[in-house]
């Protein structure tokens, strides 16, 4: 019982449902549809469960609720009938690796970033990400401003999951992260953010086992799970410590580094460990099946290490998005790659298979894009882009959606609300002007996002947003 009302209450600390009958001026410019009653007739649809999709099906949304999903539905009294034929809808997307900084435009070897208060929670939207965790803020107050703004109406945007900047000691020369010196330390600073109103708790590449072991009571104390970016601790010994989410599929796993030197971060030997184990070692599968029985979720961010070689400057073609100094430094680094990044492909194709066999395996895999590194992976673009390498990796279509729409929501806890398009469930709806069970890329024809059964203008969205990457 007790647990029943935990996950009751957190559903109202992490995503309050407010009522947004007075959005602001702002925000109504990017409406198309306003909170009521409406027949959606015809549809293509893909329900987030991974199943197989279905045809001429009819939705009903009254208020921010989905009422009913079936064949030839009548029409409620005083209901707008929109007819869909030729468009599919998915729930809205729920990702959990994102954030709201981008890198700075500065020389390569000074690396920072900046905050996109003003455009990534559009494209997000745009995007069809109705639901979000930032996966590290850069500053949390901001962060927690923009989720009551959104929610109150005052500015579009996803519900948002925030975490904690990134917990860490000292290592990475990031002036935007402040690391801490102890355990005690990190604690306090988990229960600062806590009452600031941070949901969620990020530990980073060199902490150690004390470290993480105080961090995760501290965080579950306070009804928070930690997710990882790790190095110094293997996947395992997190996993037996009782970390929820591992971030980056595999890649940051130090598991595979034979005689590792236990509580330190040995980057070179990690990625050299990584090229060398075979594709079906067993210490991959035993690692996969002690992740699986720890109940451990693991988010893919395979977007973030796809190639440059005969690929999109920006993934999911959100180029024009960027401010001119972010697009320049963008495009002289993928022409500086081109050709020159078959190690990047040997990688990438490898930890493809293991997230697939992770999956296989009944592992609770999620969906991110982490708008971090090179400045390539740019807000919204970047997620549409991830659904289609989720294709490319081998998950069916059905699949895909399922990863990025009701695992998140399992993650979060929030899959009695959220995440399938299922009657009484919010009315969280992503609308394509296309086919998307027969080809995943008509992902990129977005046309509306319904969220809390308010229809956004997908196109006007992401037009607001144009050339402010890089710079707001």
């Amino acid at each position: 019982m007790r647990s029943l009302f935990l996950s009751i209450l957190s559903f109202f600390i992490v995503f309050p449902i407010f009522c947004q009958s007075n959005l602001s001026k702002e925000t109504r410019k990017y409406v198309s549809h306003e909170r009521g009653s409406y027949l959606l007739q015809n549809l293509t649809l893909i329900d987030g469960t991974g199943s197989a999709a279905k045809t001429n099906q009819d939705i009903i949304i009254k208020g921010d609720k989905i009422i009913q999903v079936g064949v030839d539905l009548k029409t409620p009294n005083g209901a707008t009938v929109i007819d869909m034929t030729g468009k599919s809808v998915i729930p809205g997307l729920i990702m959990l690796h994102e954030h709201l900084f981008y890198p700075k435009s500065t020389p390569e070897q000074i690396y920072g970033v900046d905050q996109m208060s003003y455009s990534f929670p559009k494209l997000y939207l745009a995007a069809g990400v109705t639901s979000m965790r930032t996966a590290g803020s850069i500053m949390p107050q901001a962060d927690v401003n923009i989720k009551k703004a959104i929610n109150k109406g005052q500015t579009p945007g996803p519900n948002m999951d925030v975490t904690t900047p990134h917990l860490d000691r000292e290592g990475l020369n990031i002036y935007e992260l402040g690391p801490f010196d102890s355990a005690e330390q990190a604690v306090n600073a988990i229960n600062f953010y806590a009452d600031m109103g941070v949901t969620s708790v990020k530990v980073y590449n060199f902490i150690t086992k004390d470290d993480l072991r105080a961090i995760v009571k501290a965080a579950h104390s306070r009804n928070m799970k930690v997710t990882g970016h790790l190095c110094s601790i293997t996947y395992r010994e997190a996993a037996d410590i009782g970390i929820d989410n591992l971030e980056h599929g595999f890649f940051a796993s130090s598991d595979f580094i034979k005689n590792k030197v236990e509580n330190e971060c040995q980057p070179f030997e990690m990625n050299k460990a990584m090229l060398e184990t075979s594709v079906n070692a067993k210490i991959v599968s035993d690692l996969i099946t002690h992740l699986v029985s720890k109940k451990v979720a693991l988010t893919s961010t395979i977007n973030v290490f796809e190639p440059y070689t005969n690929r999109e400057v920006v993934p999911g073609g959100g180029i024009d998005a960027l401010f001119t100094n972010a697009k320049e430094k963008v495009y002289k680094r993928w022409s500086s790659k081109q050709g020159k990044d078959s190690i990047d492909y040997v990688r990438f194709n490898k930890a493809k298979v293991w997230e697939k066999q992770f999956f296989d395996a009944g592992g609770l895999l999620v969906a991110g894009t982490d708008p971090t590194y090179d400045g390539r992976i740019v807000a919204g673009y970047a997620n549409m882009r991830l659904l289609e390498l989720f294709v490319e990796m081998g998950f069916t279509i059905p699949q895909t959606i399922q990863i990025a729409s009701l695992n998140g929501a399992k993650y979060l806890e929030q899959e009695n609300s959220l995440g399938t398009i299922t009657a009484t469930k919010i009315a969280d709806l992503v609308l394509i002007d296309g086919d998307i069970s027969k080809d995943i890329s008509e992902i990129r024809n977005i046309e509306t996002v319904f969220k809390n059964g308010i229809g956004y203008d997908s196109k006007k969205l992401f037009k607001a947003a144009e050339g402010l990457v890089g710079i707001r």
